[in-house]
């Protein structure tokens, strides 16, 4: 099946920005005297603001959390204008290969709209998008309103759309949708418990560029 379009997740898949990240709301806790664990901070990979600040209110109710998060997308941001995020292997080469063969995409990430914007123009590839899609006002993953909303926006089918993912909530964001759904697993490593949420489980994104030519 050839594809109208295909939709980036940006944190973990476009961009190798979760690793750091971990470390970064860490560091965000500490500064309002939190040591809040890794494993905990690893749990909202992929949620929006609101999910991931009702999780950390189940450990620590007392944790403002929108100075959590203001402070980690301060922090995030000015590594991206320091281009130290860079993009995820084979990136470059998908974008190129989705240029020359006029199919359009869209990145849609629980990220800031400002967070989107530094970052792919931090590694120059933001001319590539149609669309930037955020999560603001919408259901976290693994509801489907925001590739909805990226489909919409490229005017496309999301039957005929390709979704790449990394995280557990965007893998089952994917499927809800309708859509055919590529995982490249960063943080979190496929198992057969995602089976059913996966069309494909690939290495890298220039992996994906064969799937283009089915």
């Amino acid at each position: 099946m050839s594809f109208q379009a295909v939709i980036f997740d940006m944190d973990g898949l476009l961009m190798d920005s979760e690793r750091i990240g971990l470390s970064v709301m860490r560091e965000c806790g500490k500064k309002q005297g939190y040591d809040i664990p890794l494993d905990m901070v690893r749990h909202t990979l992929g949620a929006n603001k609101q999910s991931s600040s009702d999780y950390y209110h189940q450990f620590f109710p007392a944790l403002d959390t929108d100075q959590l998060f203001l402070d980690f997308k301060e922090a995030m941001c000015q590594l991206g204008r320091e281009k130290k995020i860079p993009l995820k292997k084979g990136a470059a080469e998908l974008l190129e290969a989705l240029r020359r063969q006029g199919v359009p995409c869209a990145v849609a990430s629980s990220s800031a709209q400002v967070t989107i914007g530094i970052y792919l123009d931090s590694v120059g590839v933001i001319q590539y998008f149609d669309a930037l899609i955020t999560g603001s006002g919408l259901p976290s993953k693994p509801a489907p309103d925001i590739f909805f909303k990226a489909a919409k926006a490229l005017n496309a089918a999301p039957e005929r759309c390709l979704v790449l993912e990394d995280s557990i909530y965007g893998i089952q964001a994917g499927r809800n949708a309708g859509m055919t759904v590529v995982m490249v697993p960063d943080m979190i490593p496929y198992t057969d418990e995602l089976k059913p949420y996966c069309d494909h489980v690939l290495p890298d994104l220039a992996a994906v560029i064969p799937l283009l030519k089915a």
